[in-house]
């Protein structure tokens, strides 16, 4: 009898196609972009949202100015992200929920692997447009 023999062969073949199979039913789904557009420029929209973010204990891992871009991860919890993207003009973004002027915030991220819903974003934007003074 060999070390191999069809019994075993056909057993960790197996082991091995359900390993792959719930390999393939872990992918996470991807983040869902949520936009608002708010009456401010792009430059005073992206320091409020980087104010914003490092108030609430996020550590910036990526800042790009010219882009309108901030990558955010939350120094309290692993596994808590933010991209925020800002545009002005032009197309508008994925997700719009509000059109109150031409520069756009769009917020995304995922907590413990999962997307963030509108619940866990909306606060962020509310914030923002308080900091632009937008808010009554």
């Amino acid at each position: 009898m060999t070390a191999w023999s069809g019994g075993r062969k056909a057993a960790w073949l197996g082991v091995l196609v359900g390993l792959l199979l719930l390999t393939a039913c872990a992918v996470s789904p991807q983040p869902q972009p949520r936009s608002i557009a708010v009456q401010a420029t792009a430059d005073e929209t992206l320091k409020a949202t980087l104010a914003m973010l490092a108030e609430r204990g996020f550590v910036i891992r990526h800042g790009d100015g010219d882009l309108g871009q901030l990558d955010a991860v939350l120094a309290s919890r692993s596994g808590y992200e933010i991209h925020a993207q800002i545009t002005s003009g032009g197309e508008r973004p994925p997700g719009l929920v509000m059109q109150n002027g031409d520069t756009y915030l769009t917020l995304s991220g995922r907590r413990g692997g999962q997307p963030l819903d509108a619940l866990a974003l909306d606060p962020l934007f509310i914030d923002v447009q308080n900091r632009l003074g937008l808010l009554p």
